[in-house]
Parts: C-alpha cells; structure tokens; sequence
C-alpha cells in the first residue's frame, strides 16, 4: 500500500443490522458508533481517521472478520486517475481482503468528479475477489453521490446535501470524547518537532540527561551517549534499565503532562536499542491508548539525534491502539530524520500489509529485561 495508508482496528464501531453480520467484540473502555444513515457512514470515516479526508479513497469493511476495518489511500493526481487507479484499485483489494471483509463500502473524498473513476475501478475489484458493495460513493464534503444507484428519487445526479459535522454519529464521538481535526496537516502537527522557546528548553533538558548517563555508566563525554557504541551500550543498559522502567511506570501511571525532564530522559535512555526494546515490551493493546498519549507527548519535546526511537515507539503505540492515520504521521516524521532506521521499517511495513492490532503478541518482558543484563527482574 501508498504510504499514506491508513488501518482502523474493528473495536470501535457497530453498524446496522443485516443479514450475516458479524457483530464486533467491544472492548472495554471503548466507544460503540452507530451508522444509521449514508451521512453517517460518511462521517465514520472522519471519526476513525481522526481528520477530514480530502482527496482520497476510503474503504471501509461492514462486515466480516474485521468489521469497521478501514483503509484510506491519497487519491490519484489530477491526469492520472486512468494511469494509476488499475495498480491503486489492486493495492486496496488485497489489503481489504486479506482481512476476511465481506461487505464494505468505498468512498471518494474529493470535490473532482473524475475521482468517481477510481473509486468504481477499485469497487470492481473487490467484486471480484467476492467481497459484496454496500455502496459506493464520492462525496466533496457537501454533497455525496451514489455510483451505484441512478434513480433521481433517492439518488439525484446533483448530489445528495449533507454537513458531515452534524450527522448523529459525529454527535455521538463528540460526546465519546473523539476529536476530529481538519485535515491530515492538523493531524500530522500533533507529532511534529518542538519549535521557538520550547526548543530551547528541550535541548538543556536532552543535556542534562546525557549528562545523567555520563555520570551513570562512568563515561568520557556526551558525544558517547550521542554517538554510542556496542561497548557504551552494554555498559549503559544494566543501570538505565531500573531507570526506565520506574519513570515509564510511574508517568503511565500518572497520565497527563509529560515535563521537558522527563521527557529527554526516556528519549536518551531509550535511544539504545535495549531499552527501547524494555519500554516496547510494556505495551498491549489494553494500555496501547495510555502509551500512545505518554510517546505523542516525548515526542513533541524530543530533540536531535534522539527522535528515532521516541518516534517509533509512538507509531507502534499508535498502531496497537488502532490510529493507524496517526502511525503513520509518526512514521513520516521520522523518515525525515533517519530513513534507515529499522524499527521504522518493521512497523511500515505492518501498516502497508494491513495488519490488524488483533494480531500482537507483546514481546516478553523477561527477554527484554535479558537483553539488558538482568534475568530475572521483579516484574510486580
């Protein structure tokens, strides 16, 4: 799949009844939303992304093994709708396949009418892999058109008016406590690097913390922390590790702010691979939601050269708490900064296949805590 593709894990949303569907296990804590009319469904799309889609193609499974899964993909540029909608079509297929969807319904989100084309094309092929078309739409965030029905009664060729901001499903996410930005940009800002007086702060703040591990481990200089090698890690990790996990624990525990300290402290501690690996290991779908604001918060603050692992961590976070639109703007922040980093990859690619969160295993806790010397830590 396009990098800007996006998953959504089925937990949150419940839709209508019809014949053989297969009703979502809830999970706790979680809010159930409600399609009732194709001005909800339209909206779903929205909620779950957690912004405004412009210019792309969305499709969403109804029913099936993983109802409410949802992919979105950037629609094809102006000109080459005939050229690169066949391969889009395909890509998204499979992907929707592959999660065992048996009814979904694809959306175009664009105000070009030739964005319809895509979006039959990529209906099309899901036909054919035997996967049934509630519906298949184009909306311009106005007025939505059916492509499946030409009936002027209930489908006319002017559109169909509708303000996504005020159909019953939005209403019932605003109360749910979901918030829906007004394009990917706003989104994407949520992780985006500290900037002006506050840049400042963090860096003193990324000092003192290197100045944290020299004293620790009984280092030279900084440029060892920055520049580690095996040697320095191995040292490092056997008293970062305790260091770790009290402040990941204790901030998990508490939620909220995230001060400019402690934040540099779990980004330059988790700069090494074992570490980063410990923190990794405390997430689980169940507390992904809590990791995900605690990482999204490190990252904001997070300075040169320690925002690899801060950023992957977040994505990962983001991923198993089915935000697949956030991973990605994580993932994208970080490709700027270090294209080659191999978590990166790992968890790009687990967004290109689809994967749903379902499928996690979290990493043992006692591994981890091997890989930083200790074998048998309290794990209480």
């Amino acid at each position: 799949m396009t990098s800007n593709e996006d998953s959504f894990d089925a937990g949150d949303t419940e839709l209508p009844d019809h014949p053989g569907r297969t009703r979502p296990a809830r999970r706790a804590g979680r809010s159930v939303l409600r399609v009732r009319s194709v001005a909800d469904l339209l909206s779903l799309a929205s909620v779950t992304l957690g912004f405004e889609p412009e210019e792309s193609l969305v499709v969403i499974g109804v029913s099936g093994r993983q109802p409410g899964f949802q992919v979105r993909v950037d629609l094809p540029r102006p000109g080459r709708a005939e050229d690169e909608g066949v391969a889009l079509a395909e890509q998204v297929a499979a992907a929707v396949s592959a999660q065992g969807c048996t009814r979904v319904a694809v959306v175009a989100f664009s105000t070009r009418a030739a964005a319809a084309q895509v979006a039959e094309v990529t209906a099309r092929h899901l036909e054919r892999a035997g996967i049934e078309l509630l519906d298949v739409l184009r909306s311009d965030g106005r007025r939505y058109w059916s492509l499946l029905c030409g009936d002027e009664r209930c489908c006319p060729s002017a559109g169909t008016a509708y303000d996504p901001r005020s159909t019953s499903l939005r209403a019932e996410a605003a109360l749910a406590g979901r918030v829906v930005l007004a394009d990917r940009a706003s989104l994407a800002a949520r992780f985006a690097a500290v900037d002006g007086p506050d840049r400042a702060v963090a860096r003193r703040a990324a000092l003192a913390a290197e100045d944290e591990v020299v004293a620790v481990v009984g280092l030279r200089n900084r440029g060892q922390v920055r520049r580690p090698t095996r040697r320095v890690i191995e040292a490092a990790v056997l008293p970062g590790a305790p260091r770790v996990d009290v402040l990941l624990g204790r901030l998990l525990r508490a939620g909220g702010t995230v001060s400019a300290e402690r934040a540099a402290a779990l980004a330059v501690w988790c700069s090494l691979v074992p570490l980063r690996d410990l923190a990794w290991s405390r997430m689980d779908r169940d507390s992904a939601d809590v990791h995900l604001e605690l990482w999204a918060a490190v990252a904001r603050q997070v300075v040169p050269p320690y925002e690899p692992a801060v950023l992957c961590l977040t994505a990962f976070a983001a991923w198993l708490s089915g935000d697949g639109a956030s991973a990605w703007c994580a993932l994208d922040r970080c490709a700027t900064v270090d294209p080659t980093y191999s978590m990166a990859g790992l968890i790009r690619e687990t967004l290109e296949r689809c994967l749903s969160p379902q499928l996690w295993v979290p990493l043992p806790r006692e591994r981890a805590w091997a890989a930083c010397g200790v074998p048998r830590p309290d794990l209480g």
